[in-house]
């Protein structure tokens, strides 16, 4: 399995696309949480830690972004060197150069792989970058 006891905190607001990454990511072996709309984020990170990986939509309907959210991970010192993910539908034209401008680990477009998916972010664990601009059903 290949995430085998990895510990995976997602933060997306649509829960049809957290329910698929959840359940690809628990048959590789994952043990997942999330917060739904950004909200809660690092109450939520601190009651799951220690995280792996965060995997982070871009897009919340809240007027809250994924790059707010990423700030927010990122200022609180715990947190600093987790790998962080976006996972979103946002054009990789423009949120891949924003997302490594800002640091994050990698960007995974929607909708995601289900065969690379879990690949892709254990890939991400293990500290290589991952940039998918193409996502497949």
């Amino acid at each position: 399995m290949k995430l085998k006891n990895k510990r995976i905190f997602i933060v997306e607001d649509d829960l049809r696309n957290k329910a698929i990454a959840q359940m690809l990511l628990e048959r590789a072996g994952a043990t997942v949480s999330f917060d739904r709309w950004g909200l809660d984020t690092i109450a939520k990170l601190h009651h799951f830690a220690p995280a792996d990986v965060i995997l982070l939509d871009l897009m919340f309907r809240r007027g809250v972004t994924g790059y707010d959210i990423f700030q927010q991970i990122r200022g609180h010192q715990e947190f600093a060197d987790i790998p962080i993910i976006a996972v979103s539908a946002s054009d990789p034209s423009e949120a891949i150069p924003r997302t490594q401008e800002l640091g994050f680990s990698g960007f995974i477009a929607k909708p995601v792989d289900f065969h690379g998916f879990c690949g892709q972010v254990a890939q991400s664990i293990a500290g290589e970058p991952v940039w998918q601009a193409l996502g497949r059903i």
